[in-house]
């Protein structure tokens, strides 16, 4: 069958295809004026996910945006908005409210609340516009008044929901953090009873450097030592520093007797000098004929007592030293822990939400539901695709010769010539109609 047949086929079943279409598309136009309308209403939250947290001022990591935004549109359809929702519509003490509930097959349950939670929940709908955080709420109603108003009370009810939900989560976690800083505390001051027992029970004392006084006071000794030892520099002339200053300050005092009188004030503190560099020049004479074996003994006598003791009191040193370790360890934790407890107490206090109303819903103008020119242009193409099918299916069950192609179809043989009549179609069917007669009334004379 070529394209030829196809559409000569069509144009004489024309009159299958055209009723078809015409019934479905007036069947789509009746259906459409009975069909509920439906109005959907809109409002927008903006996510701050990437502001800092106004407590922790920590920003939230790439790899937790998705669930954190699936989190929040499934909170969005959850009972326990919707359940505010029903809540500030009062829709619980409604009389037309209880009588559905009680004719349907939910009352069983007892659970009116729920029940309308449920209805609020499926039709609303909650996602992420498509590159952007921010979240849009969608209600669909019969009333567009009444649209408006549920998706704007499902919007205040999700941020206080959420709101709730952060600051129990903070207050439960700053009780737990609580009980764990008071037993650090308490291990904190055990931790500072034994030390302080310890020291207490052993006479020894650490310092900030973390060293004993004894181990202080060995050092000293050694250092005395050192210095009683060391030989000091001496200059070309045998003098040391301490003497060249002295002499130098012997000659100033000469020249300023021959200017200056006795009471003179520069005179009176050349003096004074002369006396402090005078000691120290005796000093150096006597380290430089060194210390005298008698002064040296006794300090290396102190050293080696000094050092037995420090040596003898090691174990205790190394005791007190774990337990101010400990101390110090303890304290950390505890104050870890009350500074954790502070900031879960401020969190839960703060009324950062981590979202921002972009815009409200608004009352629609025109319905979603239902879509009259998708409709019938669906019923339209669903009759003229029903009227196709019809008419090739009674086409193939009762075939007809309509041109040569279809002879040739039906003989599988060529057709050599087509005789044409110039007489018009109607004078042909009246003469077949007249043939038609003709062969009655010849078959009826024969009967008789």
């Amino acid at each position: 069958m070529n394209i030829i047949q196809f559409f000569r086929i069509l144009w004489v079943r024309r009159w299958i295809i055209l009723p078809a279409f015409l019934v479905c598309v007036t069947t789509a136009t009746i259906v459409v004026q009975f069909l509920p309308e439906r109005y959907k209403a809109t409002t927008r939250v903006v996510l701050d996910t990437f502001k800092p947290d106004p407590v922790t001022g920590q920003v939230m990591s790439s790899q937790f945006m998705r669930a954190y935004v699936e989190t929040q549109t499934q909170l969005i359809e959850d009972y326990a908005t919707a359940g505010r929702v029903v809540d500030e519509l009062g829709w619980v003490n409604d009389p037309a409210n209880i009588s559905a509930f009680n004719n349907s097959s939910a009352a069983a349950t007892g659970d009116i609340r729920r029940w309308l939670a449920k209805q609020i929940i499926d039709n609303t709908k909650a996602d992420v516009m498509e590159g952007s955080n921010i979240l849009e709420i969608t209600y669909s109603d019969s009333s567009p008044e009444r649209a408006e108003r549920i998706a704007n009370l499902i919007r205040t009810s999700f941020l206080a929901q959420s709101l709730a939900a952060k600051r129990q989560a903070a207050t439960k976690s700053a009780d737990w953090y609580a009980q764990q800083a008071e037993a650090a505390r308490d291990s904190l001051a055990a931790a500072v009873q034994a030390r302080t027992d310890f020291v207490k029970k052993t006479g020894i004392v650490l310092t900030e450097t973390g060293a004993d006084l004894e181990t202080q006071k060995l050092q000293q000794i050694e250092g005395q030592t050192t210095t009683a030892t060391a030989p000091v520099a001496m200059a070309p002339s045998g003098m040391g520093p301490a003497q060249m200053q002295l002499a130098q300050i012997d000659q100033q005092i000469q020249q300023a007797a021959t200017s200056l009188g006795p009471n003179h004030p520069t005179f009176q503190a050349l003096q004074r000098q002369r006396e402090v560099f005078a000691k120290a020049a005796a000093a150096e004479r006597a380290q430089a004929n060194g210390v005298s074996g008698p002064a040296r003994g006794a300090i290396e006598s102190a050293a080696n007592a000094q050092r037995a003791r420090v040596l003898g009191n090691r174990q205790d040193v190394d005791k007190l030293t774990q337990l101010q370790r400990d101390v110090s360890l303890k304290q950390d934790q505890y104050m870890k822990a009350a500074q954790r407890v502070a900031d879960l107490r401020l969190e839960a206090s703060s009324n950062d939400v981590g979202m921002s109303t972009l815009s409200e819903a608004s009352a629609p103008e025109t319905p979603y539901y239902p879509k009259v020119p998708l409709i019938i242009g669906g019923a339209a193409g669903f009759g003229l695709g029903l009227g196709l099918l019809v008419a090739l299916l009674v086409e193939l069950l009762g075939r007809r010769v309509r041109s040569p192609e279809d002879l040739e179809v039906a003989i599988d043989a060529p057709v050599l010539g087509v005789i044409q009549s110039r007489a018009s179609l109607a004078a042909r069917l009246r003469r077949a109609q007249e043939t038609l007669g003709e062969g009655a009334d010849t078959h009826g004379a024969s009967v008789n």
